[in-house]
């Protein structure tokens, strides 16, 4: 197991998988991380979180995600596709009473 993926399971172990779908969701349409596009489309294949986080590999999707109180939760999330080479941002995202997202505001954008 890659440190990205053992990563990865420490920060998915912190939301539930029906949050972070609803999360992955809401920032499809973010023209500025073309990650959130292409997790998105494995999503609309019917991928699992396992299969499309797990790969065994140091490149792939990064989760980071930070609790900050009640359902305020601070996300990381992004994609190192080769050494040099990814985009990633940190948003805040507040959901409801059925883990649905009530807002998300992106920040922090990076891309290499």
């Amino acid at each position: 197991m890659s440190e990205r993926e053992r990563d990865v399971r420490r920060a998915r172990s912190r939301i539930s998988d029906e949050q972070l779908i609803a999360f992955l969701r809401a920032i499809r349409d973010d023209e500025a991380v073309f990650a959130a596009q292409l997790i998105n489309e494995q999503l609309d294949k019917g991928e699992s979180l396992d299969a499309i986080f797990c790969t065994g590999d140091e490149f792939g999707f990064l989760l980071d995600v930070k609790r900050r109180s009640g359902s305020n939760f601070q996300i990381f999330f992004g994609c190192h596709a080769a050494p040099l080479a990814g985009d990633a941002a940190t948003w805040k995202v507040q959901f409801d009473g059925r883990g649905q997202v009530e807002s998300v505001e992106g920040s922090d954008y990076m891309i290499s």
